[in-house]
């Protein structure tokens, strides 16, 4: 005996198993939760790597306003990191050791005795 009305067709269109959608539901959940979490990662590796590289930036001027005569080559330490510098030619080679990271600067170095400082 077939029986019609609106909620016996619909029964013979869907014969789809539940488990495929609690599959397809628990993949885009576990893929969400993966983002968020490697979102959140990411964002804290490039906070640690920027206070890394300004800590490293006020030690290098820390280390320049605080030498005057420099040897050849020499390591300065301080509490957040070292300092490891080279003297060639006019130019300092400064590496800056912070964590496991390494900064590189060069500067250049000016034996004049005027000021760029502009007086008005």
């Amino acid at each position: 005996m077939k029986e019609y009305g609106p909620n016996h067709s619909r029964r013979s269109l869907f014969k789809g198993n539940i488990l495929f959608s609690t599959l397809l539901l628990f993949l885009v959940c576990s893929f969400l939760l993966f983002t968020a979490v490697e979102t959140y990662r990411l964002t804290v590796d490039m906070n640690h790597r920027v206070k890394c590289y300004y800590l490293a930036k006020i030690m290098k001027q820390m280390f320049l306003s605080e030498s005057h005569e420099l040897k050849k080559q020499d390591v300065t330490y301080y509490t957040v990191g070292t300092i490891h510098y080279k003297k060639l030619n006019r130019q300092l080679e400064i590496e800056i050791t912070i964590d496991q990271y390494v900064f590189k600067f060069v500067e250049n170095i000016n034996n004049d005795t005027e000021s760029n400082t502009v007086e008005g």
